[in-house]
């Protein structure tokens, strides 16, 4: 997935949790609805005012939109662990196996 797109994904999942619709955050940062809609997918990506203008509105802190690693697929995410897992220490690999075992 693009940069773009896991941020647009992320506004989007903000914005649901918070119950604005995109008109709603579009009429509160005063932005048309077309365009919050391009940069919801991935389309476009805003300027810094306009992130800080979504987070204020969200009643959230900006980096909290760059949130976006628990949007990765389950592949994805395999990839990675087992990248991670192919690079780690004996104590490392021991370590993390304790983790998943214990959840």
């Amino acid at each position: 997935m693009s940069f773009k797109k896991d941020f647009g994904n992320r506004l989007k999942e903000v914005r649901k949790k918070k119950n604005l619709t995109q008109f709603q955050l579009a009429e509160l940062s005063n932005i048309d609805e077309k365009h919050l809609s391009y940069i919801e997918c991935g389309g476009s990506f805003p300027k810094a005012d306009l992130i800080e203008k979504f987070a204020k509105i969200l009643k959230i802190e900006p980096s909290e939109l760059f949130e976006f690693a628990h949007q990765k697929s389950k592949s994805e995410i395999i990839k990675e662990l087992n990248q991670k897992l192919k690079n780690s220490s004996e104590k490392e690999l021991r370590y993390f196996y304790k983790l998943i075992m214990e959840y």
